[in-house]
């Protein structure tokens, strides 16, 4: 998996070349080796100690059973970017916070496990009553994940400020949860999300859905799901709770995906979310998982 094929930077302890490698880290944030960055222990902030912040170039790595390597409630403004996780439970968890910003991580193995328990844990990101911001070129490999990426009662503040998920690269391995996938969206609600230009490969028993809110589109992503265990459909749009769901566009997708039975099944509109926009999908598409990883 791509994360794993980096360009090691050449250490110096002249400035010159200190100052020459920050820029490289800036320009290209896959230059450090994965696991290559600063340990940590987990970071755990709440309301103003997390306002304006930027956590970065850290790994976090073997922190114990259900440690959240970084968890935030309460924030606004908070940018988490060019960090690498390993054999953590959960990597990032934000609550009830505005302007989230996460892009450039890299995780392998996100330990879980997966049961609800009233725990958070199983997830790349998962956020919770978030408004505004974006998940963006990050990559990850492997766990018993649940939602990679969850987005719970989360989205924009408005149709032209929307949420943005883009460029996002995952691939599954060890999961066995019968309910998780690659990118969840409209879960307890949440509004004007784009979700974009992201590869799935056998990212859960889902590849990517829409659970209900209004306004959130699915454009351009490409996903592709092996017959295993659990193995349920690519992509659908189904109302799971009684608040509005509407104006949602699947549009530009290509997707194969095979259930557990070994059909084909790629798309379901549950049909309870009025009119959904699907235009320039490749449903049952030719993609081979060998050039998606």
């Amino acid at each position: 998996f791509l994360i794993f094929l980096s360009i090691p930077l050449t250490l110096n302890l002249n400035q010159q070349q200190q100052n020459l490698n920050s820029n490289a880290e800036s320009i290209d944030p896959w230059a450090t080796p994965f696991l290559g960055r600063p340990a940590s222990g987990a970071i755990k902030l709440t309301g103003t100690a997390c306002n304006n912040i930027t956590i970065e170039n850290k790994t976090f790595k073997d922190l114990g059973a259900d440690v959240e390597a970084i968890r935030l409630d309460g924030c606004s403004n908070v940018t988490i970017r060019n960090n690498d996780f390993a054999n953590v439970a959960q990597a990032i968890t934000v609550y009830n916070s505005t302007n989230v910003k996460i892009e450039y991580n890299r995780y392998q193995n996100i330990l879980g496990p997966h049961e609800r328990v009233g725990k958070n844990r199983a997830n790349f990101a998962q956020l919770a009553n978030v408004r505004d911001g974006y998940i963006s070129h990050n990559k990850g490999v492997g766990g018993d994940t649940e939602d990679i990426i969850s987005m719970f009662g989360s989205g924009g503040s408005s149709s032209s400020s929307p949420f943005i998920i883009e460029n996002n690269h995952f691939e599954g391995t060890n999961w066995t949860s019968t309910a998780g996938s690659g990118i969840a969206t409209g879960d307890n609600g949440g509004s004007n999300i784009i979700a974009r230009n992201n590869i799935l490969l056998n990212p859960g028993q889902v590849g990517m859905f829409i659970a209900g809110g209004t306004n959130i589109k699915l454009l351009n992503n490409t996903i592709y799901g092996e017959k295993r265990t659990a193995s349920n459909v690519g992509m659908y749009v189904w109302s799971q709770d009684p608040s509005p769901c509407s104006g949602h566009e699947v549009s530009g997708n290509k997707v194969k995906w095979f259930n557990q039975a070994g059909s084909q099944n790629p798309f379901w509109n549950a049909g309870n979310c009025g009119t959904v926009v699907t235009n320039g999908n490749e449903f049952n598409a030719a993609l081979d998982p060998n050039t998606l990883h």
